[in-house]
């Protein structure tokens, strides 16, 4: 099965937002503006320890024993299935058994050190996010950085590995939330509901910012279609701003 590909952190399209520049958009928002120090932390690419990634981990190493690739082909395919199904709580339901079918395995297989490992990657990765968040307003994003701190707290005082391992994949889960595609998708679908549950504008000025924020939509879309999520969050963030959300 395949990893998850190395990718940039929220922080990292944060950190775009924050420096370039667009033709459509507002010049260089204030509550955008970050310290140079934080600048260098954006650039830091990570591996997000999620269930996928983390039981290829285990495989590649020949760390499975007999019948654990099953049980772990069988927990990545729950997981393939929870991603696409619509309903919250049927796909809750649906990772909840991927983790504890797969939560044993890794629990052997990584052992302490592994699980610490992975501790201090997601705490890194929250750390990195909830800097770069100072002063940003991103939909879904802080909600997800809280919860995944609270399970990384819960883990962190839990005796029992396998416990430890299961919160652990469900706070890797809950920081796929804060990844450059997931929040691309999040600020389209917002622009979109705006644009069509509002009333038009009652000037010209109004007019022009809804054209622009039209555009930047159309943008968002395709640059997410093209997959450069950074660019399709930036066209929607500033769409947002046009639309005063």
């Amino acid at each position: 099965m395949p990893s998850i590909p190395r990718t940039l952190t929220i922080v990292a399209v944060l950190g775009g937002l924050a420096v370039a520049g667009c033709r459509d958009a507002p010049t260089e928002p204030a509550a955008l503006v970050v310290a140079a120090e934080t600048e260098a932390a954006l650039r830091v690419a990570a591996s997000l320890p999620t269930l996928p990634q983390l039981v290829e981990r285990a495989r590649s190493a020949g760390k499975l024993e007999p019948g654990e690739a099953e049980a772990v082909a069988e927990a990545y395919a729950l997981w393939v299935q929870a991603d696409s199904t619509a309903n919250p709580r049927a796909a809750a339901a649906l990772r909840r058994r991927s983790y504890a079918l797969a939560a044993p395995v890794l629990a052997r297989s990584l052992g302490p050190a592994g699980l610490a490992e992975v501790e201090a990657g997601l705490r890194q990765w929250i750390e990195l996010a909830s800097t770069a968040l100072d002063g940003v307003s991103v939909p879904g994003v802080a909600d997800a950085l809280n919860t995944a701190r609270s399970l990384v707290a819960r883990a962190g005082r839990a005796d029992d590995p396998v416990r430890v391992a299961e919160v652990l994949l469900e706070a890797g889960d809950r920081l796929r939330e804060t990844t450059p595609t997931a929040v691309a998708r999040r600020l389209i679908r917002q622009v979109e509901r705006a644009l069509t549950t509002r009333e038009g504008p009652a000037d010209r000025a109004g007019e022009v910012a809804r054209r622009r924020a039209e555009r930047l939509l159309r943008g968002a879309r395709q640059a997410l279609a093209e997959g450069d999520p950074v660019l399709a969050i930036r066209r929607a963030y500033y769409a947002r701003q046009l639309l005063g959300l």
